[in-house]
């Protein structure tokens, strides 16, 4: 066995992974916030006529405002983790690894396999780039390297209210703890919601339901005009808790920072966030007494995927939502599975897989899991049961069956529900890693 632990390799490759997080991830998101109301392209589009100029500028400038979003993430990533300092430590660790000194190890995941050291999704990517995609692969499988988190996600802006004057309700509608966001107080009224990714599933919880059906419409910006979308609206016009709006992804989403008025107002003033938006309208003419109030408000984000459609090491959808249609009657839709062709298949220590509830429960609820296991076996587990009252926002471990280390796939066709609700939405998450994170 190598001189390096377990415990000192773990260690490194956090605070390496905390390091480029720090220098890449976190920052990226917010790159453009130096402009105010417009990226590079829409100046250059409102300063100049010359079309020689845009032709020349023009497809640059847009790429540079859109590169921390949707697909853009992972070149902007994946192009910093090309850091040369980065790939030398990784090179003299796999150096040692295979030396007299370190063990004589064939290879890193031979060394990782041995000493049953796991490494954080995104310096595994840090390795792989450094060293080959196939870095940790060993007979067939991958080791070490632990799956990205898979879960919902808080919207990057939220405004409500009327065209013109809406009210920033970004924090409000991303926290349950937080004061609820009242909505849709008067016909045209709207919601408009702005992510860095694509997304075609609003999830929300209502803590008031509209007295009737707000007849919501739903529009994106296709780049010249607000286009309407076809809404499968569980909710009812935000008159029940459904917890699900959804609706096919537009092929040709283009990000926007304005509303939908005449003349368009800005939505984010005070930095540039040309986002992916959907505006939710109401058109009732009347909702009496009672208009809707939020608890809050998550999306099913698009995924994050490498040169090769797989997943890459950073948050990722969820892997299903599961939605109670009646008593004991549940319909389970897979999003996105696990990628264990790259990662370790996500299990139970440290309570990495969960349930985490949309909308709240009155009822107990007990959850049988269909799955893949690690091996690629069909199995089933009942999990404990998931004591009512259940808030919006709780969460519940997974279990699985009795020597099952891992999932590589939900089953939606063996999964079930034995609860006495008769609706109301959850997800299967992957919402943590198979152990804790050192501090950098």
């Amino acid at each position: 066995m190598g001189l390096l632990a377990k415990q000192q390799y773990e260690v490194l490759t956090d605070r390496l992974a905390a390091r480029v997080a720090a220098a890449a991830v976190t920052p990226a998101a917010s790159m453009l916030s130096g402009n105010t109301e417009e990226g590079l392209a829409a100046y250059i589009d409102e300063a100049s006529s010359d079309p020689d100029l845009q032709a020349a500028l023009l497809p640059s400038a847009v790429a540079i405002d859109r590169q921390m979003l949707g697909g853009g993430v992972y070149s902007y990533i994946n192009q910093a983790i090309a850091n040369s300092e980065w790939a030398a430590l990784v090179s003299a660790l796999n150096s040692y690894v295979q030396s007299g000194a370190g063990g004589g190890y064939a290879s890193l995941a031979a060394y990782l396999d041995d000493v049953g050291a796991t490494t954080h999704p995104l310096a595994a990517e840090i390795v792989k780039k450094s060293i080959g995609a196939n870095a940790f692969g060993l007979a067939g499988a991958a080791v070490s390297a632990m799956h990205p988190k898979m879960q919902t996600a808080a919207f990057d802006r939220v405004y409500a209210g009327t065209m013109g004057s809406l009210v920033d309700e970004t924090i409000d509608a991303g926290d349950v703890d937080t004061a609820d966001v009242a909505c849709f107080a008067a016909d045209d009224d709207i919601i408009a919601l702005g992510s860095r990714f694509k997304f075609s599933t609003i999830l929300l919880e209502l803590s008031q339901v509209a007295s009737t059906d707000c007849d919501l419409h739903a529009f994106y910006w296709n780049g010249s005009a607000w286009a309407e979308l076809t809404l499968n609206d569980y909710t009812s016009g935000f008159s029940v808790n459904g917890g699900i709006i959804s609706f096919a992804e537009p092929a040709d989403w283009v990000p926007s920072n304005m509303d939908m008025d005449t003349p368009a107002s800005v939505l984010d003033t005070d930095n540039e966030q040309e986002l992916y938006c959907v505006i939710l309208q109401r058109q009732a003419a009347t909702v009496s007494p009672s208009t809707p109030e939020l608890t809050w408000l998550q999306c099913v984000p698009s995924a994050i995927v490498n040169a090769r459609g797989r997943l890459y090491g950073l948050d990722q959808p969820p892997i299903a939502l599961v939605r109670v249609t009646g008593a004991d009657a549940c319909e389970v839709s897979v999003i996105r599975q696990p990628q264990y062709e790259e990662f370790l298949c996500p299990g139970t220590a440290n309570g990495e897989l969960r349930l985490k509830a949309i909308t709240s429960f009155s009822d107990d609820i007990v959850f049988t899991l269909g799955y893949t296991d690690q091996d690629g076996n069909a199995a089933t587990n009942a999990q404990s049961t998931w004591s009512a009252p259940i808030a919006a926002g709780d969460t519940h471990t997974i279990s699985l069956a009795g020597g099952d280390t891992g999932l590589r796939a939900v089953s939606a066709s063996t999964c079930a529900v034995d609860t006495d609700a008769t609706s109301g939405v959850f997800s299967v998450e992957v919402g943590g890693y198979a152990r804790a994170i050192s501090e950098k």
